[in-house]
């Protein structure tokens, strides 16, 4: 019998709007399986609601933007007491002090991304990864299987071009020397 994939997404405030973004990278998958995606209830959640929606998730996504934010903080220890797979995800131009200290005491290394695009990129590898699962968990045919490798890998192929892109200098770049800008 086909499972159903259980996801949940904690977001800080400052990127509630980004699990719209999820939901769409899900939806353009190129195979049809049943994928339930939680979040907590969005007015003054209780920690049982909160475990209750967390309790039996495969994969739990957590956005951090430039501040830890209420639900997330416990979405976040929920996830982690109930042992349920986090993938930490990070914008944070701007973080402050809290979401620094944060991150510092993540046990797991954070994925950055800049844009709506890369964090599609992310949880689209993440998700496909998850659902090529080698008990075929998901019961997904030999054909679903197959489109879903070449997703992986075009997903994976896309990813190392982003990781060659000069950055820095080596991009190109103006040089301002600050005296010449006093004259």
């Amino acid at each position: 019998m086909a499972e159903k994939l259980r996801i949940f997404v904690a977001a800080t405030q400052d990127l509630e709007a980004m699990r719209s973004v999820i939901g769409k990278a899900i939806a353009e998958l190129p195979v049809q399986v049943e994928i339930e995606i939680r979040r907590s209830p969005p007015l003054l959640p209780t920690v049982d609601e909160i475990f209750e929606r967390i309790a039996n998730c495969d994969r739990v996504y957590f956005l951090l933007g430039n501040d830890i934010t209420a639900p997330a903080g416990l979405e976040w220890a929920l996830a982690w007491r109930l042992e349920r797979p986090i993938l930490p995800l990070r914008h944070s131009p701007k973080p402050t002090p809290a979401a620094q200290e944060f991150q510092r005491l993540s046990p797991l290394p954070w994925l950055d991304f800049h844009t709506a695009t890369e964090l599609a990129r992310l949880v689209s590898l993440d998700v496909a990864r998850l659902l090529h699962h080698p008990a075929n968990r998901y019961g997904l045919t030999l054909s679903e299987l197959e489109r879903l490798e070449g997703y992986i890998k075009r997903l994976d192929q896309v990813q190392a071009e982003v990781e060659k892109e000069p950055t820095g200098a080596e991009g190109g770049g103006v040089l301002i020397d600050s005296r010449s800008a006093e004259a």
